[in-house]
């Protein structure tokens, strides 16, 4: 049984093989503590103290490169925040946990963060999902990997997130400031991009709350004032959308949207690793803009640890 199978089931999540043609976000780990995402599958529980964003894709499918000026591309297909926030320190790093990727949808895994302005003093609960200003902190360079010696379609950074069992780890900056932030973690699939629109994007997001660093961590000052709106990340043009990674041998690789930002803290492929949970961890709620408290967990909690992803 291939491993996301094993986690599937230890989630409770269905195991149908049609479950498995795109894929959902099963949750994060940060510190050894396990926060849930968010099954968009008809059916599904989901628990209320999830940090992943709702969406509508039941299909667990993309978002169309023609989509690409609409709300769908800032958190996926109907996408709406949870009430909960996992907290992390800058310089921390957040275990980005997939239930399965395709083998044929090869592309780039990219990631932005965005502050959270909400004038509920909620954090990203309320927080217009439409005016978040993204500042993307990696590329997973350099997205296609060993172009003169991997045929066609060649060997990319989804592979290497497949290969993984299915995971990311997404470095935080050691300079964000404290406060809530919204997470974006997107896959973009170019198996049918060599035709206008065809390229797949799976942007999927989770709300942080962003503590100080940890003592003894050195900080790089980060700034957020390039960041951009996700309506304006692509254009179904860009020369790393509309490609054709069959034709010929590829042997260079744009990756879309803005530049990583100076002083961002990402995680080189080749330090990639799985990640160990034995716990659930307690999210945030923002209950007054700059202070949190712990979300009210519910009476009986059934434990499904220890896990390994």
């Amino acid at each position: 049984m291939k491993s996301y199978t094993l986690l599937a089931a230890a989630a409770g999540l269905s195991i149908l093989p049609s479950a498995l043609a795109h894929s959902l976000l099963v949750g994060v780990i940060i510190n050894g503590k396990n926060y849930h995402g968010y099954d968009p599958r008809p059916g599904a529980v989901n628990p209320a103290d999830r940090v992943g964003w709702l969406t509508t894709a039941e299909d667990q499918g993309y978002v169309s490169a023609l989509n690409y000026s609409t709300p769908d591309i800032v958190c996926h297909r109907g996408g709406k925040s949870p009430v909960a926030h996992a907290p992390v320190r800058a310089g921390d790093k957040v275990h980005v946990q997939w239930n399965g990727w395709p083998a044929g949808h090869q592309g780039p895994v990219i990631s932005y963060v965005a502050p959270c302005k909400s004038t509920k003093g909620d954090g990203c609960t309320s927080a217009d999902k439409n005016t978040l200003s993204w500042t993307k902190i990696e590329n997973g360079e350099p997205g296609l990997f060993n172009p003169l010696t991997s045929p066609p379609p060649g060997d990319w950074a989804s592979n290497h997130l497949a290969n993984n069992n299915n995971s990311w780890l997404v470095g935080i900056p050691t300079g964000l400031k404290p406060g809530p932030y919204v997470l974006r973690h997107e896959i973009i699939a170019l198996h049918f991009a060599a035709e206008l629109g065809g390229a797949q994007n799976y942007p999927l997001c989770i709300n942080l709350w962003v503590e100080a660093p940890a003592p003894g961590v050195p900080v790089k000052p980060f700034n957020l004032a390039a960041g951009i709106p996700a309506t304006k990340m692509y254009k179904s043009t860009d020369p790393g959308i509309l490609i054709d990674i069959y034709k010929t041998q590829t042997t260079s690789y744009v990756i879309p949207g803005p530049t990583v930002a100076p002083n961002a803290n990402p995680v080189p492929v080749t330090a990639q690793t799985i990640s160990a949970s034995t716990a659930d961890g307690v999210p945030v709620v923002v209950a007054s803009g700059t202070k949190t408290v712990p979300f009210a967990q519910p009476t009986a909690v059934v434990r499904r640890y220890p896990r390994t992803f």
